[in-house]
């Protein structure tokens, strides 16, 4: 455990000083703000796109990070040869995959806090009180983050940055339509339900972290769609982990 959380740490550090992050960081803080002009140019909607669109900045720019920067990670170790420094210790490569899952979750995390904050700051001083249901959309954005940094390390384990990247972001724009693909399946035939079936049942169903509908409209998170939203991420991100711990375990470099 401790060779994982000092591999966590030191990813943590890594990635933090990415200057991308913050050019990012920066961008997203601006977008957030840029809310409040937004909502000038409506008539009484203003606190809405408020919501609306701080919500969907902070879930944008954060899957932009886990996909950006989980997909190179690797790949970076790689390439400048400190993997083989790593691995020449008694550090397993499982341990060092999920290492780097836990570090630059961490990451994530922070980078959500930074973005929330300011996202809570600019509705309080516009509505002066802050709903529950925001901090909880906040929250199930970050659950959603890490199941996607899960991905992007699963697809980085056997192929390029590049593809790992589309790859990843096909997975996410299709994760929030496995809802629908399911409904429209059952008006199919026989066959075309079973695979469509097959496909939902391996598929991210990412609509579970997505409540920003429902909170903008004034709707809460019930205890037992957050308890949903925990297991299903982690049983999912542990999955994930798993495959592609095997697979980078049968990788030669």
């Amino acid at each position: 455990m401790n060779r994982i959380l000092s591999l966590a740490l030191n990813t943590f550090r890594e990635t933090i000083r990415d200057r991308i992050l913050y050019a990012i960081l920066i961008f997203a803080l601006l977008m957030i703000g840029s809310t409040l002009f937004l909502g000038s140019l409506t008539i009484g909607q203003d606190y809405k796109i408020l919501l609306d669109v701080g919500l969907a900045s902070i879930e944008l720019f954060g899957v932009a990070i886990a996909i950006f920067v989980g997909t190179s990670l690797l790949h970076k170790e790689l390439d400048k040869k400190t993997v083989f420094i790593v691995l020449t210790k008694p550090v397993a490569r499982w341990q060092f995959l999920i290492g780097k899952f836990l570090g630059l979750s961490a990451t994530l995390g922070i980078l959500l806090i930074l973005m929330g904050s300011a996202f809570l700051g600019l509705v309080f001083w516009k509505a002066g009180s802050v709903l529950p249901g925001l901090v909880g959309a906040i929250g199930m954005i970050g659950l959603q983050l890490m199941l996607l940094v899960a991905v992007s390390l699963f697809f980085s384990t056997f192929s390029s940055p590049v593809l790992s990247m589309i790859l990843t972001f096909c997975l996410y724009v299709i994760g929030h339509n496995t809802e629908n693909l399911h409904i429209l399946s059952q008006r199919a035939g026989d066959g075309t339900r079973m695979v469509a079936d097959a496909l939902y049942a391996i598929l991210p169903n990412l609509s579970a972290f997505d409540v920003k509908n429902a909170v903008v409209y004034g709707g809460s998170i019930a205890p037992g769609q957050w308890l949903w939203a925990i297991a299903y991420g982690g049983l999912y991100a542990a999955a994930l982990l798993a495959v592609a711990s095997g697979i980078f375990e049968r990788r030669e470099f």
